[in-house]
């Protein structure tokens, strides 16, 4: 009886360092995943700094070119 306690505990405890392993495995590829995504989002925002600057340039040049029409210069665009 006390054999087959010593395996079935053996057994238990082995299962459980196989499922800790694959847990850490597990966290750590998720780990690798979220830092290389939240690098990309990082750069997400730079360029989403760039697509502003962008659109505030193209307002002003429409304003300027409105203002010089209405100011009776050609614009030639």
């Amino acid at each position: 009886m006390n054999t087959y306690l010593t395996i079935i505990t053996t057994v238990l405890v082995l299962t459980q360092i196989i499922r800790i392993t694959q847990n850490h495995i597990s966290l750590r590829r998720q780990n690798v995943l979220y830092k290389k995504q939240l690098g990309e989002l990082a750069e997400l925002e730079i360029r989403k700094a760039d697509f502003e600057c962008q659109r505030r340039f193209y307002r002003l040049a429409v304003e300027k070119m409105e203002r010089e029409k209405e100011g009776g210069i050609k614009c030639n665009a």
